[in-house]
């Protein structure tokens, strides 16, 4: 896999151990003092598309140490993120939210043992099926200081409730600790219903958590990511540029201070 390149980044593919498995995953550093600040970024079913890793650039030239891990790596080292749209979904339906989180949750590990970053200072963001994964990892990371999520499912229907999928993350989503943002389409684009986003709403609401949701009602669910038929430029600029200054506020902020002793 080519990987898009920056003057002020250092990019890498690279492998570290997950569980009893090791994993692909796309590394973006850039060039300031250690430790840093630090970003889990989940992928959509895309995968680590040429469109991640711009994302992934993007945020390391602000200044953070960015871990994409890769959701799809088969036993032999290969990713599988390739094919038709229906392809992609199947594996996304085949990989279980708990080994997922685990990725994420060992790939900060590994960003710790390496003495990259400021263990106090790091957010998970997603997209889709990643969006799910951010909010899911942050319910059992509670050193995170901020969780971004783009328009990631937070109810399954019942028929979905399985061993790869065995909770609803709007049932646990009110124990998440630090500021949470969503960013959602169209209602009903992408499978994601207006009583989806609204009961986010309400749930983050009653249990007195520090949430912002922004909606995009002209751009679908979907809007930063490599298909054509659902990117919109506009949703997904202003979408990325509010990341950033929600990233700068909670993890380059004196506020994190208070976020972290609970007082807001």
């Amino acid at each position: 896999m080519s990987i898009k390149q920056s003057s002020s980044v250092d990019t890498a593919i690279f492998r570290y151990r997950s569980g009893y498995h090791e994993i692909n995953a796309l590394l973006a550093v850039p060039s300031v003092p250690t430790p840093m600040p630090a970003v889990l970024l989940a992928h959509d079913t895309d995968g680590l598309d040429e469109r991640l890793q711009g994302v992934a650039i993007s945020l390391a030239e602000q200044g953070y140490a960015v871990l994409a891990p890769d959701f799809y790596t088969t036993k032999n080292g290969h990713a599988t993120a390739s094919g038709s749209l229906e392809n992609r979904a199947t594996l996304r339906r085949n990989t279980p939210d708990a080994i997922a989180v685990s990725d994420l949750k060992n790939g900060l590990a590994y960003l710790k043992h390496q003495g990259l970053i400021n263990t106090r200072r790091v957010a998970v963001v997603g997209f889709g099926f990643g969006g799910t994964l951010a909010l899911l990892t942050a319910v059992q990371l509670g050193e995170l200081a901020a969780v971004v999520n783009f328009y990631g499912h937070t109810i399954y229907p019942p028929a979905d409730i399985s061993r790869v999928r065995p909770t609803s993350p709007l049932d646990v989503v009110g124990v998440v600790r630090c500021p949470i943002l969503s960013f959602y389409g169209t209602p009903g684009t992408g499978g994601i219903s207006s009583h989806e986003v609204t009961s986010l709403e309400q749930t983050l609401k009653a249990k007195g958590k520090t949430f912002e949701i922004k909606s995009y009602p002209k751009a679908p669910n979907g809007f930063c990511g490599s298909n054509p038929d659902l990117y919109r430029a506009d949703a997904a600029s202003d979408a990325l540029s509010r990341t950033v200054t929600f990233l700068n506020k909670y993890l380059k902020t004196e506020s994190l201070a208070l976020v972290q002793k609970g007082r807001i």
